[in-house]
């Protein structure tokens, strides 16, 4: 029987899976001491670790967490377990990692090479699963000598409850990404210019003129790109203009202005405060990564 821990964020999906799946559960207690280092527990490590296959489904959202959950995951590997999944729906580090200046750092790379010192056990190595990273070059930051890594995509889920037939894509990289996720779907897409310092949204192909569209990229972080395609494909006499996401951000709470450019606002749970936003505004949906993750835990 395989051994589900899940980071508190993520407890809904552990009563999710458990409903069709004979999974056990490892209860985690993250405590502090009083000085703010971590006091953490795992309970009955006889009957849920040794000798196991251990799935750990880590929210990684808050850069503070990185320390506490390392030494969780470096615990377990140290408790005999026969196999280690860790589940990682969004790969936390920020996009604006092109580096101009010698003293600018990358730390994607040192965050990537922090995940790839977990070490190897018993049966094989410890697998890394990543849902839509933003830049595909990212995924060899990872030492595959000593983790195996794999990307995901969330755009089956989004097909599944898809309900429109032209999908734009924000710019020519969201086309080369996702284009064969949407091959039966008509599709726009919009190029971003700077003009000295104004950025400028276009429509590249075709004519969004009375089309429900439904914009797509892979994380909306600053959201001016999402609001400004959205402001012009209604210029050009858009019907409706909504926007999915599988990482949606939003810092500051952003997603309440955004949505108000858009007749819907769509993400996934792969950051769980999402759920709670979705709350806060009337035209935000978000969409259950639960299949993604049975997948790779049953197969």
């Amino acid at each position: 029987m395989k051994t589900i821990i899940t980071h508190p964020n993520f407890d809904y999906l552990w009563f999710e899976l458990t409903k069709n799946n004979a999974f056990q559960k490892a209860n985690v207690r993250m405590e502090n001491f009083a000085d703010g280092w971590p006091n953490i527990f795992i309970e009955d490590v006889k009957n849920t670790t040794e000798h196991k296959e251990v799935v750990y489904i880590w929210d990684f959202s808050n850069p503070s967490d990185l320390f506490m959950n390392f030494s969780i995951i470096r615990w377990i590997l140290d408790y005999y377990v026969d196999e280690l999944i860790i589940i990682l729906p969004y790969f936390p580090v920020w996009t604006m990692e092109r580096i101009e200046e010698k003293w600018e750092i990358a730390t994607a790379k040192y965050f990537a090479e922090i995940l790839s010192m977990l070490p190897s056990w018993r049966k094989t190595k410890t697998e890394i699963h990543i849902f839509d990273i933003h830049a595909l070059v990212e995924r060899f930051l990872f030492d595959s000598r000593f983790v195996n890594t794999e990307i995901h995509t969330a755009m089956s889920i989004l097909r599944e409850n898809v309900e429109w037939k032209t999908i734009v894509f924000p710019d020519d990289w969201a086309k080369k990404r996702f284009w064969k996720d949407f091959l039966w779907f008509d599709n726009i897409v919009c190029l971003k210019s700077r003009v000295w310092n104004e950025r400028i949204i276009s429509v590249k192909d075709w004519n969004p003129e009375w089309k429900d569209l439904l914009i797509v990229d892979d994380l909306i972080q600053t959201w001016w790109t999402i609001k400004e395609t959205a402001i012009k494909l209604k210029e050009l006499w858009a019907k409706s203009v909504s926007a999915f996401a599988t990482h949606g951000i939003f810092p500051n709470n952003s997603h309440i202005k955004l949505a108000k450019y858009l007749d819907k606002l769509i993400v996934t749970d792969t950051i769980p405060e999402n759920v709670l936003r979705a709350k806060q505004v009337e035209n935000m949906e978000v969409i259950n990564i639960l299949k993604l993750i049975e997948k790779i835990v049953l197969r």
